[in-house]
């Protein structure tokens, strides 16, 4: 048997959000490494690892058999969510790729408005509109948790659909769930004001006197206890 590899930061938010004893959907699964370190601690009790590209998707079938985990974990070539059933899964990863996407795969996904169903996410962008359509879509924002990778921030959450239809502070879209205690939040905060900011320096260029991003930064710099430069 092989040596076991280590989680990236990115995964480990992942794997920690996943439920003992679960069947896994791992969507956009890359070269499996989740699913595979999850069934090799035994974590889940079987996984499909999904992605809409073969070359990918065969790396993954070779490092499930390396690792020996051909018994739990399978693969699938899937657009999303599309080929895999409902009873195959109770906690579904979305990670590394776009908010925009994930909203896409789960909105035309309908078995996914269970509450037995757990959707763990990690945006690589904009995750602001995941956030934003996961409130206003029937789904929890139970918990979420920041990491960093590769010299940026990211974010991973954990939700689960509700039935209640949810408005929020805008400021909430962009900070979700993470706390000021959070060793990584500040970071990542510091970076969503940054983009704000850039944006907010746009409209006054152009003479707009409506901007509302200065108000969600500040309400992001007191919740967070963040300090940024605001000059355009």
């Amino acid at each position: 048997m092989n040596k076991l590899f280590s989680l990236d930061s990115r995964l480990s938010l992942c794997a920690g959000f996943v439920r003992r004893g679960s069947r896994l959907a791992d969507i956009g699964t890359d070269h499996a490494y989740l699913p595979v370190w999850l069934a090799s601690n035994g974590i889940i009790r079987s996984a499909v690892a999904c992605d809409v590209r073969p070359k990918p998707l065969q790396s993954g079938s070779d490092n499930i058999e390396k690792y020996g985990c051909s018994d739990s974990v399978s693969t699938r070539l899937s657009d999303g969510l599309d080929e895999v059933s409902p009873d195959e899964a109770d906690d579904i990863v979305l990670a590394g790729m776009g908010g925009e996407l994930i909203v896409k795969l789960i909105s035309r996904t309908p078995w996914l408005r269970d509450t037995s169903k757990r959707l763990i996410m990690q945006p690589m962008t904009k995750a602001f509109v995941l956030r934003e359509y996961l409130c206003k879509n029937g789904f929890n924002i139970i918990e979420e948790k920041a990491c960093a990778y590769a010299g940026k921030k990211y974010t991973v959450m954990l939700a689960s659909y509700d039935g209640k239809f949810a408005e929020y502070p805008e400021s909430f879209y962009y900070s979700g769930m993470l706390t000021a205690d959070d060793p990584f939040a500040k970071d990542y905060i510091k970076e969503i004001i940054k983009k704000l900011n850039y944006k907010a320096c746009g409209k006054r260029h152009n003479g707009e006197t409506d901007i509302p991003e200065y108000d969600i930064i500040e309400e992001l710099r007191t919740k967070f206890g963040v300090d940024s430069d605001d000059k355009c």
